[in-house]
């Protein structure tokens, strides 16, 4: 009796979503927010502790907030209340945060028996389910595929309409960061210190680069740019459809969160809180600003300003230019991912479980 009356509060979400979650933070920019403003004092519309804790960034459409967990669980959220409509329990722990693809929500798990699944966004059930093996970093979707890359170094290309397999080829080295496909191919960062562009259609490797230090977070897009960050401290603009190298900045400390592009600039926050801005077209120009905040997430600017959460549990908005506070508040120690923001709209979540929406 007590697993019936457990089970009788799930409800089911909406069948669809207009609004699709394709890849890390929701666009290959990384930057999100839109044109509108965020509101000088914004003020927390719902919390919601989801459990023990929290694995990576949530994806967010337009009534839902879709959230994977510690306990091998994924949650699908109201995105206007914060209230969970049902919780799905999966074989294994999830390696990171999930995508939604109008009618699914894609999502990978770990070890060495760690598998892709498909599952419908409104009721949870299952899809279809791919062996991938350990899958630690974000997946990442075109218009057809699903692509996965593994700790072992294996990158995956699946069909996203039936489950079935493309491809599979080994790298070496780990993958961490979410590939990132374009339309010259699909960039894939490993942990040997190496960016490579495989065909899309068949996982053939068409480049290398050798780079200083690992990439720890998904590369950014903007138009024929890709701009990572590195933990030797460096930042790095290549050609997309070649990954030969443009630029590089030296930014002095590791860069573990993504780099987000917006209106032609580069923006990336060191460990150490540092908020660099980098001209697309003009590297030289590259300013930068102490936050005084600890960050392991890449910042989020906005019009309103540049999001920053720091591991202490504060949300803050800086000054682009001084890297003053604007505004800030506390949430729940520590914030190890970017925040997510939709116009005045905006949300964190800290890996201990909390989740708090602000307008």
């Amino acid at each position: 009796m007590v697993v019936n009356a457990c089970a009788s509060v799930q409800r089911t979400g909406p069948a669809t979503q207009d609004r699709v979650w394709r890849g890390y933070l929701g666009s290959d920019a990384r930057a999100g927010g839109g044109s509108d403003s965020v509101a000088a004092d914004p003020q927390p519309v719902w919390r919601t502790d989801v459990g023990r804790g929290i694995v990576g960034s949530p994806a967010l459409t337009e009534d839902l907030v879709v959230v994977a967990m510690v306990d091998r669980q994924l949650a699908l959220l109201e995105r206007s209340t914060g209230d969970v409509l049902w919780r799905r329990r999966l074989p294994n722990a999830v390696g990171a945060g999930p995508l939604v693809d109008g009618d699914r929500i894609l999502v990978a798990t770990q070890e060495e028996d760690g598998r892709v699944y498909a599952m419908q966004l409104g009721t949870g059930a299952r899809i279809w389910s791919v062996p991938a093996g350990d899958v630690a970093a974000p997946l990442a979707l075109d218009d057809t595929t699903v692509f996965a890359g593994t700790t072992t170094g294996d990158v995956l290309a699946i069909r996203a309409a039936d489950g079935s397999r493309v491809w599979r080829v080994r790298l070496p080295g780990a993958v961490r960061a979410a590939p990132l496909p374009t339309a010259a191919g699909l960039i894939v960062a490993t942990a040997t210190d190496s960016l490579f562009l495989l065909e899309t259609g068949t996982g053939r490797i068409r480049a290398r680069v050798g780079i200083r230090g690992s990439v720890l977070a998904a590369p950014a897009l903007a138009g024929g740019t890709v701009v990572v960050g590195t933990s030797a401290g460096e930042l790095l603009a290549l050609s997309a459809d070649s990954l030969a190298p443009r630029w590089r900045v030296d930014v002095g400390d590791p860069v573990a969160g993504t780099v987000a592009l917006l209106g032609g600039t580069a923006f990336a926050l060191t460990t150490r809180g540092t908020l660099w801005r980098v001209p697309l077209a003009d590297p030289g120009a590259a300013v930068h600003a102490a936050t005084d905040v600890v960050a392991r997430a890449g910042p989020i600017p906005t019009p309103s300003g540049v999001f920053v959460a720091g591991v202490d549990g504060d949300l803050v908005l800086v000054d682009p230019a001084t890297g003053a506070r604007r505004w800030s508040a506390r949430v729940q120690a520590p914030l190890e991912e970017p925040p997510l923001v939709d116009g005045r709209f905006f949300l964190a979540a800290a890996s201990r479980g909390r989740i708090v929406a602000f307008r």
